[in-house]
């Protein structure tokens, strides 16, 4: 038992010996990599950019790539300043310093779109005097309306002027206008969407043209998308129905049914 005990107390010894050996080569490694990094420190230099036109945080998205990434360095924004602070070796300020010139320029003014939205009421009514009256812009419109479809006159409905940019985003609007040939106690409610507004440059340097990824037009109802089923409200003997087409009927419109009736009660024009 006592033999046991002296060789336990020899390897605790021991240990101890070993120890301060450890610890000091462990001090001595922390020392060294502490004063690597106060050297890479002391070669920093902080300079402040005052940015003129762009977004102080989406200008360092992209500057951030072009930073040492050693400890220490980086890039801060100040939105309200308009400024970036950059911390880093003097050959990287440079290289950002040169980039800033190149990202923050002015940013050009976005064309403006204004849209002229008409919706034109069909029927065999005759219709005389103002009524009949249709904006200039139109008068194209309804000659081809008339050479495709067969109604004696085209009324309208309502206009909306519509003023708009450049834009990935839907833009929608709606109000009540007043069928022509009904009860003025009941308008008709209306809506539309716009999606995608853009421009596409011409090669030929004429000005862009505009293009519109969708436009769900006033009035029109999507019944079935996979079979191309639509209505389109319309005035039969004086009273609102809805005129029917569904994809591979032709050109031209040859049903109509009753606003509550559906698909079914279908009859042909």
């Amino acid at each position: 038992m006592r033999k046991l005990m002296r060789t336990f107390l020899v390897i605790v010894v021991f240990g101890l010996i070993l120890s301060p050996a450890v610890l000091a080569q462990s001090t001595s490694n922390n020392q060294e990599k502490s004063n690597d990094d106060a050297v890479t420190e002391r070669q920093f230099k902080t300079k402040i950019f005052e940015l003129k036109y762009r977004d102080p945080a989406s200008v360092a998205t992209v500057l951030r790539q072009l930073g040492s990434g050693f400890k220490g360095s980086g890039i801060g924004t100040n939105s309200e300043f308009k400024t970036l602070t950059v911390r880093d070796f003097p050959e990287n300020i440079a290289t950002i310093e040169e980039a800033i010139k190149r990202l923050d320029t002015p940013i050009p003014p976005r064309p403006s779109i204004e849209l002229h939205m008409h919706v034109l009421v069909a029927s065999n009514r005759s219709v005389t005097g103002a009524a009949a009256d249709v904006p200039t812009e139109l008068k194209d419109v309804l000659t081809q309306l008339r050479e495709t479809l067969n109604y004696r006159s085209y009324e309208m409905f309502t206009s909306v002027l519509q003023r708009l940019t450049e834009t990935p985003f839907p833009h929608t609007g709606a109000g009540t206008a007043q069928i022509p040939g009904t009860s003025a106690s009941t308008p008709a409610q209306y809506e539309y969407s716009i999606r995608a507004v853009s421009f596409v440059a011409s090669q030929s340097g004429a000005p862009p043209t505009i293009q519109i990824q969708e436009l769900e037009s006033l009035g029109v109802q999507l019944k079935d998308f996979e079979r191309g089923l639509v209505d389109f409200p319309s005035l039969r003997d004086g009273r609102v129905v809805l005129l029917c087409w569904q994809m591979g009927e032709g050109d031209e419109l040859e049903w109509w049914h009753d606003v509550d009736a559906g698909f079914a009660g279908r009859t042909p024009l």
